[in-house]
C-alpha cells in the first residue's frame, strides 16, 4: 500500500546479515529461476552520486542515475555544478586518486605552486610544493616554508596559540557542537591572532575555502577545513589540477565506464516527490513529474539548494523533521568567468586566490589555463579563468559587464595585462550551489542515514567522521551511501574507504591529553552551570 505519511523504520546494521541458514541437503534443489536485480536510484550526478553509482554497479544492482541538471532564473545547465569552476585536488584526496587509477585515466597536472593576493593586488603569500621540502612536524613546516611577502615573523607567531583549538577540535559530534556556535573571527580573536594575520591570510583563505568571510563562517567548519588542508601534515596544502575541465578529464570517462557496466543515466529529470510504502517504512518509487521509477533503495546525492527545492515539492519528505530542518540551511553563489585575451601575459603561478575590497561581498580565484590545460599550452593568446565566490551581487550583471569586471580585477594582480582586449568569454552562473557553514548550521545538517529505511544521503555537506572536505568528502560520502545500500539490501560487498592519514604523533598525544582534561572538567561540581 502506498501512502504519503511517515513512520520510522530501523536501519539494518550489517551485523544482521545472513542471520538465517540451513543445510543444502535438507532441501530439494528447486529449478533455478532468475531473480530480478534490485533497483537503486541515485539522484545527482556529481562526485557523490557517481561515487555511489560506481560501487553499486560493481555489486550487480540495477542502477539508474538521475541527472536533474542545474536550473535557476539566471541559468539553465544540464550538468552538475561539480563539473564547473576550478577546484584543485589536494594531497590528502586519497580516495579520488585511487579512483582515477582504477579508471586508468591520467587527468592531473604536476603539483603546482600557488599565491594569494590582497584586495589591492599585492602579493601576500606564495605557497611552494611542500612535499618537495624536508618534512617538519606540523605546523612548523607550513610556517617555515610558506613565503609571506608582507607578514612579519611576530604576526606569523600569533597563529601558534590557535593550535590549541585545532588540537581540541577532533571532529567528534561534541567538538562540532562546542565550536559551531561561534564565528571564525571570534575564534581567531579569542586565540590572539594579529589583525594583519587575520586580514591578509586567514580571512581570505576562508573566503575561497568556505566561500564566505570569517565573520559568517562557523568556527567548527573553519577548524575542520584548516586542519585537513593546511595543518594536519606539511604536504597537505599541495594541489594538482585537471588538465582540462573536470567534466572532460574525469566525469565523461567515468560515466562511460559506468554505462559499460549497465548503469543508466536519465537526463533532465527533476525529482518532485516519492512514493512511500507504509507497510515497510520505505521509499517505493521516485517521482519526476508525471514519470516515476520503482526503487528498492534511493541515494539522495544533491546539494543543499536542490534538496530544499525537492523538500518543498515533496509531500513525503516535507513530513519528516530531518528534511524540514534542511530548509534552515544556506548556500552561496558561484560565478565562473573564462577569458581569452588578444595577447600572452605572464602569470607567475598557475593558481591564485584574492580577497575582495572591503565593500565587496565576494572573494575570487584566478588561474593561468595556458599552464594547466593541455589544449592551451601552445596558444599565443592568454586563457584565464576567474571564479567568484559569494557572488550574489555579480550574477544579475550582463555577460559583457561581468567580463569587464573580471578583467579589472585581474589587472590589479597581473603585470602586463593592461591594454589587453577580450576576444572571447564564457560566463557560468551557479546560484546557491556552494555549501555555507554559518554559525549554528551544524544542528540542521543531515547524516548519512534517514528515517526512511532505504533512503541514504551523500554530499560534501553531509555530516561524517571521515574528516575529509570538498570533492574528496563528496566522493567518500557517495561510497558510504553505497555501502549502506549494500547493507540494507543484503546484497553485494562493502567498498573499502581509505581513511585520512592519521594524526602526527605529537598531535595524537596532545589530543589524548585534551580529552582527558575535558573528561576531568565534566566530573567537577557545577561543570554544566556555565556556557560550554
Amino acid at each position: 500500500m502506498l501512502a504519503y505519511w511517515s513512520t520510522v523504520s530501523p536501519f539494518f546494521s550489517h551485523g544482521q546479515r545472513n542471520r538465517f541458514s540451513c543445510k543444502s541437503d535438507d532441501l530439494q534443489t528447486p529449478t533455478a529461476v532468475p531473480q530480478p536485480k534490485k533497483r537503486a536510484v541515485v539522484i545527482g550526478s556529481g562526485w557523490a552520486g557517481l561515487g555511489a553509482a560506481h560501487h553499486l554497479c560493481k555489486q550487480g544492482l540495477d542502477v539508474t542515475v538521475l541527472e536533474g541538471g542545474y536550473e535557476s532564473e539566471l541559468s539553465r545547465i544540464t550538468s552538475s555544478p561539480d563539473e564547473f569552476g576550478m577546484r584543485g585536488f589536494s594531497y590528502p584526496y586519497r580516495n579520488i586518486f585511487a579512483l582515477v587509477e582504477e579508471l586508468g585515466i591520467k587527468p592531473f597536472t604536476n603539483w603546482t605552486t600557488s599565491a594569494q593576493y590582497s584586495a589591492d593586488g599585492l602579493l601576500e603569500v606564495k605557497f611552494p610544493v611542500l612535499q618537495d621540502l624536508p618534512q617538519w612536524p606540523t605546523p612548523l613546516g607550513t610556517l617555515l616554508y610558506t613565503q609571506f611577502a608582507r607578514l612579519d615573523l611576530l604576526d606569523r607567531l600569533t597563529s601558534l596559540p590557535l593550535m590549541a583549538a585545532v588540537v581540541d577540535f577532533d571532529n567528534t559530534d561534541d567538538a562540532w557542537r562546542r565550536y559551531d556556535s561561534i564565528t571564525a573571527r571570534e575564534l581567531f580573536k579569542q586565540f590572539g591572532c594579529s589583525e594583519k594575520l587575520y586580514s591578509s591570510v586567514l580571512d581570505p583563505l576562508l573566503q575561497v575555502g568556505l566561500f564566505a568571510p570569517a565573520e559568517q563562517c562557523s568556527a567548527a567548519a573553519t577548524l575542520g577545513m584548516l586542519y585537513y588542508f593546511v595543518l594536519a601534515h606539511q604536504k597537505d596544502f599541495d594541489f594538482v589540477w585537471t588538465r582540462g575541465t573536470v567534466k572532460e578529464k574525469i566525469f565523461d570517462p567515468w560515466i562511460d565506464n559506468l554505462k559499460g557496466k549497465g548503469c543508466k543515466f536519465l537526463n533532465g529529470r527533476r525529482v518532485t516527490d516519492f512514493g512511500y510504502n507504509d507497510e515497510t517504512g520505505s521509499i517505493s518509487e521516485v517521482v519526476c513529474g508525471k514519470e516515476s521509477l520503482k526503487a528498492d533503495a534511493v541515494v539522495l546525492a544533491v546539494g543543499i539548494g536542490m534538496l530544499q527545492e525537492i523538500v518543498k515539492s515533496s509531500a513525503v519528505l516535507s513530513r519528516r523533521e530531518e528534511f524540514l530542518k534542511v530548509l534552515n540551511l544556506s548556500c552561496t553563489d558561484l560565478l565562473t568567468v573564462k577569458l581569452q585575451l588578444d595577447k600572452k601575459v605572464n602569470i607567475p603561478n598557475a593558481s591564485n586566490a584574492c580577497s575582495g575590497q572591503d565593500d565587496d561581498s565576494y572573494a575570487w580565484t584566478f588561474f593561468d589555463l595556458n599552464k594547466i590545460y593541455d589544449d592551451y599550452k601552445e596558444e599565443e593568446s592568454s586563457f584565464i579563468q576567474a571564479d567568484f565566490f559569494n557572488a550574489n551581487e555579480l550574477l544579475p550583471l550582463k555577460d559583457e559587464d561581468i567580463a569587464s569586471k573580471a578583467l579589472s580585477c585581474l589587472s590589479k594582480c597581473i603585470k602586463g595585462i593592461d591594454g589587453a582586449t577580450i576576444i572571447d568569454k564564457e560566463i557560468g552562473r551557479f546560484p546557491r550551489s556552494l555549501t555555507r557553514y554559518f554559525p549554528g548550521s551544524y544542528k540542521y545538517m543531515m547524516r548519512g542515514t534517514t528515517s526512511f529505511s532505504n533512503m541514504f544521503m551523500a554530499g560534501d555537506w553531509i555530516m561524517s567522521r571521515h574528516g575529509s572536505w570538498l570533492q574528496e568528502k563528496s566522493y567518500v560520502m557517495g561510497i558510504e551511501a553505497a555501502n549502506r545500500v549494500v547493507d540494507y539490501l543484503e546484497e553485494g560487498n562493502f567498498a573499502k574507504i581509505m581513511p585520512v592519514e592519521e594524526d602526527e604523533s605529537h598531535i595524537q598525544y596532545l589530543r589524548s591529553l585534551s580529552r582527558s582534561f575535558s573528561d576531568l572538567k565534566l566530573q567537577l561540581p557545577w561543570s554544566d552551570f556555565f556556557i560550554q
